[in-house]
């Protein structure tokens, strides 16, 4: 929270300065006389480790303004080097540049009898702010720092202000434990409201920077990751500081590269993401640690209105490389900040994974449409774990289209080294002309009649194997066998008479007997992902329930 607070501090003095004006207003020139007080002021607020340079002020006492033109907050790095030695540093190092800070209406009656500033609406034009994070471990909340009222108290009794208007903001960040990893934010809008800064406030948690509530805006955000595959975007980010909330609208993730340039890049098999959430939202959110990469606290987080498509080409080579470590809980304990979200809420997202099959020369597409439900207790905090082990997603969807999903996943917290995990899903009818969409790209059968009625599935599993459970009622098998023949999909008609009179078993239960229950185990390849490890597993146990033997393949 205190990447801000010079800026208010420039503010803070800059008053002061105009205090100290109306004071000397006599004298013909008063600008070397206020300059020299501002910089004092900065000089003995911050140590020493900040001067404040200012090229000219305009005054207007008939019009009751104030102009400043082209100030720069100039750290000390010297002294700053001394502070870290000291281990009395701040985790942050500013530099920063106004163009232009305007006030309006001062209350010229005030400034002239009494410390006491009281100002309607101050206006700042394209800052730029460039801060150097470091979090230092000495740097504790209940430190012993002076606060910005007690570093200019001696001059200046308090200051409200109405309104506080700060307007694109160029800001850079500089992650210092990062080999100064560089981020940026353009556009920023910020309005303050409802500032007072006196010795009522200085210690009030529930002020943002002394005022009341702030509004942060960001509009039109784009960034590409570090590796240069995607393009991250948002139309715009809000937060409100006094209800704690952050609202970020029309988020995509997008390859920047196609398809065939993409894996021309990669080298390997790799799946592909394209992601669209229209609204995403925090409640009760630490905003200012999240920004910051040093914790993510927050009571809600929902998504809505979302599309995810991923894609798999799997002509090109395996990467080879061991994901063992990499189900979605272990990759939360890996996180290297403090993560407690006490659930996530899913509105109307639809998940959808294609992938090339080159024996077939086609794609088949798998889909989730309308999924809805939350997720619950994702964290990797330690002590919240020991009060409560299990992090749930329990959904509903659509499964290819048409047929109703339910499913609860369960990730052991407690576990991550092993991986262990739970599922549970059951799935209502499904029709032949559903499961052709996939199974003839990727599994080369048709299946010529079939109505599955139920599904209901449980797995148990970690990191080297799948044990499941599944009960597969249907009736009217028949199926195809087919094969690729000059880039055509053709019937294989003695392996489908053979499948379809010896092999397969037309319905369960069978006329007279109880439905087949069947159970199975699958063991993980070590380069295959979680979902991966799901699918085989589920397949072992549904394909021993039509009469198939599957085999454990890589």
């Amino acid at each position: 929270m205190k990447k801000l607070l010079i800026l208010l501090l420039i503010i803070g003095v800059l008053i002061a300065g105009v205090f100290f004006y109306l004071k000397l207003r006599k004298s013909k020139d008063f600008q070397p006389a206020i300059k020299q007080r501002l910089s004092k002021l900065v000089s003995d607020a911050s140590g020493g480790l900040y001067k404040l340079e200012i090229e000219n002020l305009e005054i207007d006492i008939l019009d009751s303004k104030l102009t400043l033109v082209n100030a720069h907050l100039v750290p000390d790095t010297a002294i700053y080097t001394l502070l870290e030695q000291r281990q009395k540093a701040p985790n942050d190092l500013f530099d920063v540049r106004i163009d232009k800070l305007s006030i309006d209406d001062i209350d010229i009656t005030s400034l002239a009898t009494n410390k006491n500033i009281r100002l309607n609406k101050l206006f700042v034009d394209a800052p730029e702010v460039k801060v150097w994070h470091k979090k230092q471990p000495y740097n504790i909340p209940a430190d012993s720092n002076k606060t910005i009222y007690q570093q200019i108290s001696k001059d200046i009794s308090s200051i409200k202000v109405d309104t506080i208007l700060v307007r694109n903001v160029g800001f850079t960040h500089y992650n210092r434990l990062k080999k100064d990893k560089k981020s940026q934010l353009k556009n920023v809008n910020l309005v303050f409201t409802g500032l007072l800064m006196d010795s009522t406030t200085q210690y009030d948690k529930d002020r943002f920077l002394y005022a009341e509530d702030c509004r942060i805006s960001v509009q039109d955000y784009t960034i590409n990751t570090s590796d240069n595959l995607y393009r991250f975007s948002a139309a715009m980010l809000q937060i409100k500081t006094r209800d704690q909330v952050m609202e970020m609208d029309s988020i995509s993730l997008k390859p920047v590269l196609n398809r065939a340039d993409f894996y021309k890049k990669v080298g390997f098999q790799k799946d592909i993401f394209d992601i669209k959430i229209a609204k995403m939202g925090f409640n009760k959110v630490e905003w200012w640690s999240l920004l910051a990469e040093e914790s993510f606290l927050s009571s809600v987080m929902s998504l809505e209105d979302g599309r995810i498509r991923i894609y798999n080409d799997k002509s090109k080579q395996p990467e080879g490389k061991s994901r063992l470590g990499k189900f979605p809980h272990q990759l939360l304990a890996k996180v290297p900040f403090n993560i407690e979200l006490d659930t996530i809420r899913l509105s109307n997202i639809d998940v959808s994974y294609e992938e090339f099959n080159p024996v077939s020369n086609e794609a088949g597409t798998i889909s989730f449409d309308n999924i809805r439900g939350k997720i619950t207790n994702i964290t990797n905090n330690p002590a919240r774990i020991k009060q409560d082990k299990h992090s749930i997603i329990d959904v509903n969807a659509v499964f290819l289209k048409k047929t109703p999903l339910k499913a609860i996943f369960d990730f052991d917290l407690m576990s991550i080294k092993s991986g262990a995990f739970a599922v549970k899903a059951s799935l209502g009818s499904i029709s032949n002309e559903q499961l052709n969409t996939i199974l003839i790209p990727l599994a080369m059968v048709k299946i010529n009649s079939v109505q599955v009625k139920s599904v209901d599935i449980a797995v148990t599993g970690d990191n080297y194997r799948g044990n499941g459970t599944v009960k597969l009622l249907y009736e009217d098998l028949n199926i195809t066998a087919l094969k690729n023949k000059d880039d055509t999909l053709k019937k294989r008609s003695l392996l489908s008479f053979i499948a379809n009179n010896f092999i397969i078993k037309k319905e369960n239960p069978e006329k007279g007997e109880a439905p087949r229950v069947e159970s199975g185990t699958h063991q993980h390849v070590a380069y295959r992902s979680f979902f991966n490890l799901l699918w085989k597993t589920i397949f072992v146990s549904a394909a021993k329930t039509v009469g198939y033997k599957a085999k454990n393949k890589k």
